[in-house]
C-alpha cells in the first residue's frame, strides 16, 4: 500500500528528511596559486550547499548554550579578578582572596551580576530546549507531498 498525500492525492511524498539530505551537499575543494615571486601556496575551503527545497525542509535549529556559557565565564573571570592585586605592568598577580573582594566589592559585585544573568540565560535555554525538542519530533514525522508542495503530520 504507497502512502499518499490527504491533501492532493498524490504518492510523490517524502520525510522531510530525505527531502532536506537530497537536495544538501557538502564540499571540500584544494586550491593552488602560484604568487608572483614564484612560490606556490596552497589553500583549501569547505561547506554545504543546499537547494531552496531542502532549505524549506530544514530541521529546526537547536538552541546555542553560548551565551549563558559565556556569562558564567565573564562573571567567573570578573570576580576572580577582584580576588587578585595586579601592581601596574607586573608579570604576576597576588591572590589575597576574601581581603580582595572587600577592596574592590564593585567589581565582584559585578562578576556576580554576570552570574545572575547567566543564571536566567540558562533558565530561557531549558525552554528553547523543550521547545526544540518538540519541533523535531514534529519535524521528524513530517513528510512532504512534491506533487502540491504541502507538509503534512503522520501518525
Amino acid at each position: 500500500m504507497a502512502m499518499q498525500c490527504p491533501s492532493c492525492g498524490s504518492t510523490l511524498i517524502q520525510p522531510m528528511a530525505v527531502v532536506h539530505a537530497g537536495g544538501t551537499q557538502q564540499f571540500h575543494a584544494t586550491h593552488t596559486a602560484v604568487t608572483s615571486d614564484g612560490q606556490f601556496v596552497q589553500g583549501s575551503s569547505q561547506g554545504s550547499q543546499s537547494t531552496a527545497l531542502a532549505q524549506h525542509c530544514a530541521p529546526p535549529a537547536p538552541p546555542s548554550p553560548l551565551p549563558f556559557i559565556g556569562a558564567y565565564g565573564i562573571g567567573g573571570i570578573v570576580i576572580y579578578m577582584s580576588m587578585t592585586v595586579c601592581p601596574l605592568l607586573a608579570r604576576e598577580c597576588v591572590y589575597v582572596g576574601l581581603a580582595g573582594l572587600g577592596y574592590n566589592w564593585k567589581q565582584a559585585a559585578v562578576g556576580v551580576g554576570l552570574i545572575a544573568l547567566g543564571w536566567l540565560l540558562m533558565k530561557g535555554w531549558r525552554t528553547q530546549a523543550k521547545a526544540y525538542s518538540a519541533a523535531k519530533r514534529r519535524w521528524q514525522s513530517t513528510w512532504f507531498c512534491h506533487a502540491c508542495g504541502q507538509a503534512h503530520q503522520r501518525g
